[in-house]
This record gives structure tokens, sequence and C-alpha cells, in this order.
């Protein structure tokens, strides 16, 4: 549980430029033909990622911020029958640096370290957002971001939701 805190807080600091964000999009895609969009596995959101960093409450944040902003961009939830699916994915690798190479200007991100060990430990958490044609059946739009964070953040349903809109931010908005 607090490794999936830890992952989810990736996707939860304010600053863009905490953020490594890349997104790709087919450019055959016709997206004033999309409307609607439900999740890829039967309609239900899955969780994709290491097993450690299952917490219900907050995959269901994350579930829920995904449906609010595909919202917010004019996208209806609808059931078997919508034009997109999508579908999300989590990883979280640990790693470490010389506590010499960590400048000053970083510590605001981090948390508290012991000076006199030789290494600062942290994470790199990633998400990754699939949307996809379901008559093509292929991906149409992919958003991978990527975030450096300490190994004990704090994080808040308000914080997923900035996250994800983030993540989703080059996703195109339906026009009306």
């Amino acid at each position: 549980m607090r490794y999936l805190l830890i992952l989810l807080s990736s996707l939860t600091i304010i600053s863009c430029a905490d953020y490594k964000i890349k997104s790709s999009v087919d450019p055959d895609a016709n997206f004033s033909d999309y409307k609607s969009w439900c999740w890829m596995n039967e309609c239900n959101p899955s969780f994709e990622g290491p097993g450690y960093l299952y917490e219900r409450s907050i995959l269901e944040n994350m579930v829920n911020a995904i449906a609010e902003e595909m919202y917010n961009k004019g996208y209806d939830q609808l059931d078997n029958e919508s034009d997109l699916l999508v579908d999300f994915h989590v990883v979280v690798k640990q790693d470490s640096t010389l506590s010499a190479v960590v400048h000053e200007e970083m510590l605001t991100m981090w948390e508290q370290y012991d000076e006199t060990d030789l290494y600062y430990h942290y994470l790199v958490g990633t998400l990754i957002i699939n949307i996809a044609d379901r008559k093509k059946g292929q991906i149409i739009w992919q958003s991978i971001t990527e975030k450096y964070l300490p190994t004990h953040p704090d994080m808040s349903h308000t914080e997923v939701k900035k996250g994800i809109k983030k993540a989703l931010k080059d996703f195109p908005e339906r026009e009306k």
C-alpha cells in the first residue's frame, strides 16, 4: 500500500516542470467522430501494474479522475457500444543517486535525507494511458507521464486529479 501511495503521488505533484509527459496520436484518427468512451476491459476499469501497489481507494480516485477528465473534454461514458476504449498502467522503479549529486534547488521536492548516507533513494513513477478506437481495434492516443518522487510522499484526491489532468492535457477535446 505504501508503494502505491508513492507511485500515485508521482502523478500528483503540481509543477509541470516536475513531470515528463510524452503523448502520441494516430495521424489518421478523426477525433470529431468520437463521442463516447468506456474502459477497455469490458467497460470495467482494471489495474495494470505490480500487485503490491494495489489499494482500492487510491485506484478508485484514479479511475474517477480519468472519468471526470474525459467528461470535461466532452466525451460521454457509455457501455460496450462506445467509440473509445480507455486503459491505464502504473509502473514504479526504485532508484538512487550519490547524495553529493542531489542539488540544493531539488531539495524542496524531496523528503529530508541523511547527509551521512552515501546514497539518496527515490522512486520513478510512470503512468501510461492508452485510448483506442473500438471499431479499428487500435490505440489512437497514448500518454506516458513520468515523475521523480521521494520514497514516502504525501498524497490527496485533489493531487491525483491534477496529475491525471496533466497526463490527459493533450488529448483532443470533443467539438460540440
